[in-house]
């Protein structure tokens, strides 16, 4: 028999985190938050399995947790902090973090995290962050992202060392369906990616996102840092800022091996030469094919892949459809 699950509604901080004691010590246990904005003195520290904290509309503009602003900090400045299994995040927005909005413990094994139709904005550093014991190996996988909207309200970051999704181990992640924007530093060094998975992370899912004045678009593995498998399929990353001095690459794998980049579509308007890289010998077994770009497809550092059909595109009404032109092309001129 399954156990018990609790259902408590909050319309306060203190009831906020009152509730959470009490689903922390219960598990299974759904926080329903009434319309409002919450703003937090102290992270909230999610430690019990199947703890589910939802907007009661469902709509993520009517339920807002705000941090203590996106500004450097001495100590750890996180929203959410999740050490538990199958947390659920579902139509609420978060912002103004000194560090990240959401960090999960993959050492702590916090399996099956699912954000969902959320709003993720003005962190000081990553957006998102998944950690894991790079000892042990132990991480958070069959993580689950869709439906979210990533960004910085200035179109550009506070400091280079920013990024939308950051996850180091996991294992058979799916993010789809979701926007980033505006993750772009403002210095002399590039930002991090909208979405990275590196440090031993396997059979990754990335699909259907859509990618709009990022520094770096989606990137596998890096040196020494290595990524296994996985797909990045039918993303959409575009660039049109030219006030971002550090803008990069759409697709980068780097010791990245037997991983498919398929029917993407990406144009830039910045002088980066390259949409796609492959990059050092350990990247091989690679399969890239079908995508639509106006940049290139490159080998770096000795990489290794088959290329097949893709395609050399002009102009952006050639890869975009109506509604998606008039959508991005005001942020592309």
């Amino acid at each position: 028999m399954l156990p018990k699950r609790l259902s408590i509604e909050v319309s306060d901080v203190p009831e906020l985190h009152q509730a959470l004691n009490k689903a922390n010590a219960n598990h299974h246990t759904d926080i329903i938050l009434h319309e409002g904005t919450y703003q937090l003195d102290n992270t909230l520290d999610v430690a019990g399995s199947h703890i589910t904290l939802r907007s009661q509309s469902g709509n993520p503009k009517t339920v807002v947790l705000l941090g203590k602003g996106m500004q450097p900090t001495k100590g750890v400045n996180n929203i959410i902090r999740v050490s538990g299994s199958h947390f659920i995040l579902d139509g609420i927005t978060l912002a103004e973090s000194g560090n990240h909005l959401v960090q999960i413990a993959g050492e702590q094994n916090a399996d099956y995290p699912t954000l969902r139709n959320c709003i993720l904005k003005d962190a000081y550093e990553q957006l998102v962050k998944v950690s894991y014991n790079q000892n042990t190996g132990i991480a958070s996988d069959f993580g689950r992202i869709e439906n979210c909207h990533f960004s910085y309200s200035a179109g550009i970051g506070p400091q280079y060392y920013i990024g939308g999704i950051d996850v180091h181990g996991g294992q058979d992640w799916i993010v789809t369906d979701n926007t980033f924007f505006g993750i772009a530093s403002p210095g002399k060094k590039v930002a991090e990616h909208a979405i990275h998975f590196w440090t031993e992370t396997k059979n990754i899912t990335i699909e259907n996102n859509t990618i709009v004045n990022c520094d770096r678009g989606i990137g596998f593995g890096m040196p020494n840092r290595p990524n296994f498998g996985g797909t990045i399929n039918q993303n959409l990353i575009l660039h049109g800022d030219r006030d971002h001095p550090n803008a990069d690459t759409g697709i980068a794998l780097e010791e990245s091996r037997g991983t498919q980049v398929t029917n993407n579509r990406i144009y830039f308007k910045h002088d980066y030469p390259n949409a796609i890289e492959y990059r050092f010998k350990q990247t091989k077994n690679v399969f890239i094919a079908n995508n639509w770009v106006n940049k290139g497809i490159v080998s770096r550092n000795g990489g290794q892949a088959e290329l097949r059909d893709n395609r050399a595109i002009t102009h952006l009404k050639d890869l975009l459809s109506a509604d998606e032109y008039q959508r991005w092309a005001k942020y592309l001129n």
